[in-house]
């Protein structure tokens, strides 16, 4: 996994001690999924998975109603790759923006997604993953990112 786009590098504060070990991992990693599935049952996990891919298409949503948001790809799981594209804002400028904003996200605290380079492009890449994940959760992820891209 060295070199991908959405990971922290080595010397990257944000790293962690997991960029370390074999496979940035631990052992007994089918633990969690055991777990969820004893608990869940199947029916439960599929609910689960089903609402973080309704909610990733919400998301995508969102993005392609705003004038200041571009999505990059289309959104067959739980990961939208987009990046604030505010109007004006020309083409070269845009990579470096991406990043700051970025950057601010970590730095804001109120949401988090990292970021990654798609087709070329800086963009941010939110993996709604966590079961306790809502709408309204989503809604705010927007707006803070068109707020810190807004400056």
């Amino acid at each position: 996994m060295p070199g991908a786009a959405y990971l922290p590098g080595p010397q990257d504060p944000g790293g962690g001690y997991g960029l370390y070990g074999p496979e940035s991992s631990r052992r007994a990693r089918s633990l969690p999924i055991w777990a969820t599935l004893a608990a869940y049952g199947r029916d439960g996990y599929r609910a689960m998975v089903e609402r973080h891919l309704d909610l990733a298409q919400h998301l995508a949503r969102r993005v392609d109603r705003a004038d200041d948001l571009e999505r990059l790809a289309e959104v067959p799981l739980c990961i939208v790759c987009f990046r604030a594209r505010p109007p004006g804002v020309p083409e070269a400028e845009l990579d470096d923006l991406n990043r700051r904003v970025g950057a601010a996200l970590l730095t804001d605290g109120r949401v988090f997604a990292g970021t990654t380079v798609y087709d070329g492009k800086v963009a941010l890449r939110p993996a709604i993953v966590n079961w306790r994940t809502t709408e309204a959760d989503v809604d705010l992820f927007v707006d803070v990112v068109r707020e810190l891209a807004a400056g």
